[in-house]
Order: C-alpha cells, then structure tokens, then sequence
C-alpha cells in the first residue's frame, strides 16, 4: 500500500504581476490519502490559488507540485507541466457549471470517455438522483444541483476531487442539509478531496483536516476540532469565530479563549478566575451573551456565552473563569 500524500505542494511560490504580495509563498502542504482537506482564510489569502495550482490552471513561478510522488508542475519538471486533463481531477464549483441544454444523466455522462450507462446510473444512485435522470437543471432544486455537479465530478473515478466554495450560494438550512450529505458521500467513496472555503462551518462540519492561510502562507494545519480548540494565533483563531485573549499564567504566553468556555463565578463563592466587571447581557435564545471587561486586560473585553444569566446585570462584579475546551460548537455571527 502506497502511504505517501496523493497531491504535495514542496516550497510553491506564486506571483502575480499585478501585485506586490506573492498570492502564495514558499507554501508546503500535503494532502493525505481519503482526506478531505479545506483550505479556510480570508479573500486573497491564497487558497484559490492553491486549488487553481493542483488543478493544473496555473503553474507555479517556484516550488513544485506532486501528484501521487510524480512532478506535474514546477521546478522539477521544467516546461512539461501535465495538463489539466491528464491529471485525473474532478472539480466541482460553487454553482456548479452544469450544462443547462443536457439532461441529469447526459450531465454525469459528459466526462465519461464513452457513454456507460451503469456509471451513471451508480453516481446517480450515490448522490440520490436516482428517477430523476431525464430532467434538466433548471428542474432541480439548488441540493439536487449541487449533488448533480458532484455525480458528475466522481463519475470518471478521480484521483483528487477538487471543491471551489461548493456551499456558499445556498440558503442556511439546504446549507447544512447538503454539507452533511456531500460529507458522507465522500467518505463512502474514500475519495481524497481538497476544499476552499471561507466559512468556519463549513470546514467544521466537512473536513477531516484544516489549513488555514493568511497573505499566501500557511499559519496552521490539524484536524478542526484541534485548530477550533487550539489556535497558533489570533488570525487563526477568529477564523472560526469570536475568542478571547488569555494570558497563560505559567508561560506569560496568549492563548485564545471560545465563549462558550467562559465561566461565571460569584465575587463571594471563590477566588478562581480573573475579575471583571460585566458590561452587558443579551439574551440569544438557549443561551445569554454577557460582554465582560477584565481587570487585568486594560481595554479589553471578553464575549462569554452562559446558559444562565438571568440575574447577571451591567455593572455588577465577579468572576470568569475557562473550562478546558470542548469540541467545537456552531456561533452565531
């Protein structure tokens, strides 16, 4: 069994002539075998440039790019960059680019180097299209298209799927509904799979693994929940959220703080945790919002979400202190 990473970027640089900041920087970045990866940062970090660079739609001006260990763009391999078709992608784009004039079936069909009509009819199956073959896009619902760019994506058998924003122009609730269908259509596949996204909820909720980029590096890579719980940094720690600065007692060092975390404590019941002075109190539904201004963090202030506030008032005393942190939770923006 072959354990090395399905796709490697070794020291990739890209520069625009346009722009003074490269779009990527000497990045290093491995995708593993079944994983889904998700590429998260801010507009113009770089991760698009990424994708673009794995799908064969630019090349790199330094560094390389390896698909299953062979060279298919970059220094290595000098002027004989693979070129997108021979690299066995699929890709799949937030709207989907589906051929409006071709029905459900002729739409999976359309990378196939001939028609099989058993392959389609088992993608169909996979993403739950099945009766549904003679209809057109326009037909469908946004899930049902979104699931049809995707039998058509996994429909030649790719080596690496490629997923540019598959979820951001549906509404909230189809949002989550398709997040998790895509999720465990890709993991019945063991399909290895790379991900841009923007949204926190996305990467949280779809993959296995994070990276997480800012003015074309790359800050940090884990599972989600580990990046969740224990960012590098305060970019790295807000792009899934809000969180709040603590200085670690024992190493003087920031460490960053989820709401939910947070901890009240009467002035009278005990000394633990830092005093505050309470700001104000919001309730949000199954929770209560309670901004807090610490007396050690002059300027600051800290969000804590507490199941029971009721009786917390603007203006009053005490004291917050931090569980250690849970798995993470949906938040409100």
């Amino acid at each position: 069994m072959n354990d090395s990473p399905l796709l490697s970027f070794r020291g990739v640089t890209r520069q625009y002539r346009q722009q003074s900041q490269p779009a990527l920087d000497a990045v290093d970045l491995d995708v593993e075998r079944g994983e889904l990866l998700a590429l998260i940062g801010e507009s113009g970090s770089g991760k698009t440039t990424l994708l673009r660079l794995a799908a064969g739609l630019e090349e790199p001006d330094s560094g390389s790019v390896y698909l299953e260990g062979k060279c298919i763009a970059g220094d290595e391999c000098p002027g004989a960059m693979v070129p997108p078709e021979k690299r066995r992608l699929g890709l799949v784009f937030q709207d989907g680019a589906l051929f409006p004039h071709l029905t459900v079936s002729k739409n999976v069909a359309y990378g196939l180097k001939k028609f099989d009509r058993d392959r389609v009819a088992h993608c169909l199956e996979t993403v739950g299209l099945t009766g549904k073959e003679k209809r057109y896009p326009h037909e469908l619902s946004g899930g049902e298209r979104q699931r049809l760019a995707l039998a058509r994506a996994i429909a030649p058998e790719p080596r690496l799927l490629l997923l540019d924003e598959p979820f951001s122009h549906l509404d909230p609730i189809l949002r989550r509904k398709l997040r998790e269908e895509i999720r465990c259509i890709l993991e019945s596949l063991d399909q290895t799979s790379l991900m841009v996204t923007h949204d926190p909820e996305d990467a949280l909720a779809v993959a296995s693994r994070v990276a997480i980029l800012d003015r074309g590096r790359i800050l940090q890579t884990g599972v989600p929940s580990e990046v969740y719980r224990n960012p590098a940094d305060q970019y790295c720690a807000e792009r899934f959220g809000p969180a709040n600065r603590v200085v670690d007692r024992e190493s003087g060092k920031n460490i960053w703080k989820r709401p939910e975390d947070a901890r009240w404590i009467a002035c009278e019941i005990a000394d633990e945790g830092d005093m505050v002075t309470v700001e104000h109190v919001r309730p949000m539904g199954h929770i209560y919002e309670v901004r807090v201004a610490p007396d050690e963090y002059d300027g600051e202030t800290w969000l804590c979400f507490l199941k029971d506030a009721s009786l917390i008032e603007p203006g009053e005393r005490g004291r917050v202190a931090w569980r250690g942190s849970p798995e993470p939770v949906a938040w409100k923006s």
